[in-house]
């Protein structure tokens, strides 16, 4: 299965296999990846997130929800999420134009605090692919990913992402919306989210070509 450790990306699947998982996504839109994270880098990066502090997150009226402050944790994720196999991966299982950077961020969603994300198409910014990891202590209920084409109020696709360290990839397109419905029960819904995108280049970032703008301070603004 394609997986990220805590060293490396690995793919040890057939070209079947990813043949099969293309034709699925050209048909949906949308696919799931099972254990994505390996089970040592699942829990590396969950003990992180617990002691990690998080600030309220308001964007316009698309959504609400609290993000992970900068630290080792998200600077970990940020360096395994930007590794040119699983780029190239992912251009092969998407059909997407050359990917150049994956940001990210960490987030929750409570039932207890004003937190929704309503439809909506992440159509800026060489955004070309979305990723959404299962990083939830507990299976939590609601929060599911939805994705309709613009003109549907209605979701076409729904998937409750629940499973311990499993990804959802998913399209971003112009005639294309998603949101996640509002979490429900006491079990937070947290991930780690964010978009494959065509610019600008990772390591163009690290080298501070942005002015010095950190990779984790692209994936939010």
């Amino acid at each position: 299965m394609p997986q990220l450790t805590r060293s490396a990306f690995v793919c040890a699947e057939p070209a079947e296999a990813l043949d099969s998982l293309r034709r699925e996504f050209d048909r949906r839109h949308v696919i799931r990846l099972r254990a994505f994270f390996h089970p040592d880098l699942l829990s590396f990066i969950k003990a992180g997130v617990r002691q990690a502090t998080f600030f309220d997150r308001p964007h316009a009226d698309i959504a609400r929800e609290e993000c992970m402050d900068e630290n080792t944790t998200l600077a970990m994720l940020s360096l395994i999420a930007n590794d040119h196999s699983l780029f190239r991966c992912v251009e092969r299982v998407t059909g997407s134009d050359t990917i150049r950077i994956f940001n990210g961020r960490v987030y929750v969603m409570r039932s207890d605090a004003p937190h929704f994300d309503r439809w909506h198409g992440d159509t800026t910014d060489g955004r070309l692919i979305g990723m959404s990891v299962n990083l939830s202590d507990g299976v939590f209920d609601g929060g599911r990913f939805q994705l309709t084409h613009v003109g549907h109020d209605e979701p076409e696709i729904e998937i409750a992402n629940t499973g311990p360290g499993d990804a959802i990839l998913f399209r971003i397109r112009e005639d294309l919306r998603h949101r996640v419905s509002a979490v429900e029960g006491k079990v937070p819904r947290v991930a780690f989210a964010g978009w494959f995108q065509s610019a600008p280049d990772f390591l163009d970032v690290l080298k501070g070509d942005l002015g010095g703008t950190s990779p984790e301070e692209v994936a939010v603004q």
